[in-house]
């Protein structure tokens, strides 16, 4: 019993993700409009306006910073607050996790961007949320969308898309991504027409309006996207007649499809820099996404076939002969793209 037991607690603990995975101490990122000092603990350090970092200990108490800027000073006191760790617990075994992660402190944190300024309306020093960043007008990114690469599930191909500032934090961009040979093997005996697929975009992006994040250094967008995707294959179906009087047994119809799918999406994203020229961009959204149909040589008819129990299956192509009749509905975006900055 005691063995099961310990057996028991090891196993709860190993899914405390908050315990598991974060450190005694956290990172707190600080920075200032113009030349200041801070006074954390016994230490005083110079803030400007690139980020310095302090490693506060994890615990269930307010971090206390001492600001002085000019002939001015300032008391500043941050709230603990529970790490993203430990609310993924819920993610994991219902949530048990949260019964170890309770029993210590490394489920706390704290803000990790404080910038501080000036205000000028009432001579005190406070935090901002401001953008301090922002993108020259006339700069420019390449960049490509590995996820269209896998996109097994639909249509993968490579893509390359520009984008280009013709005004400070205001940018359009263009994508193009291409196939012409199947990824996969097919079981029909007839060629219609040649399999192929392409995908363009169409974007433009507005950075630094808005600050989710409470980071006045990281670029955030959003965006109103248009994005089509082509696609041509083959496929085959399996379906009989409703009414057996007619004709028994199953029909295996041979046919080509083409695919059009159209989509229009609000979206929020986030550049997250690695060094000086790569980036990645993170983003999601929601928007509409219509699908248009042109079957080539099918003689299935709604009205007179049901398809063959086996054709329904999602264990089968995903792509085979879905949502026949869905023309538009909701659409999720959720992905990255990798980039350079020219």
């Amino acid at each position: 019993m005691i063995k099961k037991l310990l057996l028991f607690l090891v196993s709860l603990a190993c899914f405390s993700c908050a315990s598991v995975f974060n450190k005694e101490t956290t990172v707190v990122n600080i920075s200032a409009d113009k030349d200041s000092k801070i006074v954390y603990q016994q230490d005083t350090l110079q803030v400007h306006q690139k980020e310095i970092k302090i490693t506060p200990t994890r615990r269930n108490r307010v971090l206390k910073i001492k600001v002085l800027k000019d002939s001015l000073q300032r008391d500043f006191y941050l709230e603990p607050k529970l790490s993203i760790l430990y609310w993924a617990n819920i993610l994991n075994n219902y949530g048990v996790g949260m019964l170890i992660d309770l029993t210590n402190n490394k489920r706390f944190t704290y803000a990790h961007h404080l910038h501080f300024i000036t205000d000028s309306v009432t001579n005190q020093i406070v935090l901002g949320t401001k953008k301090v960043t922002a993108i020259p007008k006339h700069t420019f990114f390449v960049y490509t969308s590995p996820l269209q690469f896998l996109d097994f599930f639909n249509e993968p191909m490579g893509t390359l898309g520009a984008e280009y500032f013709y005004m400070k934090n205001i940018s359009v961009s263009g994508e193009y991504g291409f196939r012409n040979s199947s990824f996969y093997n097919r079981d029909y005996n007839f060629g219609f027409i040649d399999e192929k697929a392409s995908v363009f975009r169409i974007e433009t992006k507005w950075y630094n309006a808005i600050n989710l994040t409470k980071n006045v250094h990281l670029n955030e967008y959003l965006s109103l996207e248009y994005r089509q995707l082509n696609s041509s294959y083959h496929d085959n179906l399996t379906y009989y007649f409703k009414d057996y009087t007619i004709q028994s047994g199953s029909i295996s119809d041979d046919f080509a499809t083409q695919k059009t799918v159209s989509i229009v999406n609000l979206k929020y994203g986030i550049l997250v820099p690695l060094g000086k020229k790569l980036y990645f961009d993170f983003y999601t959204g929601f928007g509409i996404r219509t699908k248009q149909f042109n079957h080539i040589n099918l003689e299935y008819n709604q009205q007179l076939h049901n398809i063959n129990f086996f054709d329904t299956l999602f264990l089968f192509n995903p792509r085979r002969f879905k949502n026949y009749d869905q023309r538009t509905f909701l659409n999720y975006s959720l992905g990255f793209k990798f980039g350079i900055k020219l």
